[in-house]
């Protein structure tokens, strides 16, 4: 029994050392880009195949898609994974260690291929990721919450995620339909939600702030919401929804933008007594509206 609580102690002991390194690292980060002027901070591009190659987690358990590696057969992936290892050395992202290995068995895949074979051989591979690349893949793993938004045209899908550290920490990692992810660093919530909102409202015409409109969630089909609401619905351009994942559930906004107008349905919670609120919002109100995601409760 006294070996176990020891190993218990031990255990919580652990645990509080790592939050006060994370709560530290947080701290230097954030005091890093305020000397460096503040504002938003690009850090990193990556592909999806590059970033298979530095993040260990299975591609179907990964909350960020992968939109073009999705999108190739699976007899694929593995050699775009594999160049896309030699993208990384050449860019001094990464560092391999049997290299040569690695590019021996590249060439065998692709005269494989070449034959119209398949080569299932693979080989492990001993790498060492570089600080910029490191640091991305651990603020990415340890947010406090993310503010998720999926972003969807008549001809593509994009995707933002913002993970929020603290008040003045943001990692923002946009994710193109082509598979790009570029990530930024910044140190407000106003500079996070400037990224987001560029993609919510790409043609900057949120001008108008109209009045709020209570929707039913009872009564939530086509013919049912104001005429109002339906017509901006019907004829919008981009159709974005944030939602906020955290431990408890958090707000989700639907936003609709028009070649001429912006409007956001919000749910503040889920079963929310208030029920679902419709309104026309201009660009300092769908801003304050994405900031407000973007902030940690009080504690």
């Amino acid at each position: 029994m006294a070996d176990s609580q020891k190993q218990t102690r031990e255990q919580e002991e652990e645990a509080r050392k790592a939050v006060e390194l994370l709560h530290q690292a947080r701290a230097t980060l954030a005091d890093g880009i305020a000397e460096a002027g503040g504002g938003n901070r690009a850090i990193l591009r990556l592909t999806d195949e590059e970033l298979a190659v530095i993040d260990s987690e299975p591609m179907d358990e990964r909350l960020v898609p992968s939109p073009h590696l999705a999108k190739l057969p699976e007899d694929q992936r593995d050699t775009a994974i594999a160049t896309a290892l030699r993208s990384l050395v050449s860019r001094e992202l990464i560092e391999v260690a049997n290299i040569e290995q690695i590019d021996e068995l590249i060439r065998q895949q692709e005269a494989a291929e070449a034959r119209g074979e398949t080569l299932n051989e693979r080989a492990p591979i001993d790498i060492r990721v570089a600080e910029e690349a490191a640091l991305v893949l651990s603020l990415r793993g340890s947010a406090e919450r993310v503010l998720a938004a999926d972003l969807t045209t008549s001809d593509d899908t994009s995707h933002a995620f913002v993970y929020i550290h603290a008040a003045d920490l943001f990692l923002v990692e946009r994710v193109t339909g082509g598979g790009m992810h570029l990530f930024t660093l910044t140190n407000t919530p106003q500079s996070a939600a400037d990224l987001v909102q560029a993609l919510v409202d790409p043609f900057g015409v949120a001008d108008t702030e109209g009045p709020a409109q209570q929707l039913s969630p009872d009564a939530l089909d086509r013919d049912s919401v104001p005429r109002s609401v339906r017509r901006v619905i019907d004829t919008a351009l981009v159709v974005g929804q944030l939602m906020v994942l955290s431990d408890s559930e958090g707000a989700l906004v639907t936003t609709y933008a028009t070649g001429k107008e912006v409007m956001t349905v919000t749910v503040d919670e889920p079963h929310s007594p208030k029920g679902i609120v419709a309104q026309n919002l201009s660009t300092k109100a769908l801003h304050r509206k994405i900031t407000k995601l973007l902030k940690l409760p009080k504690q």
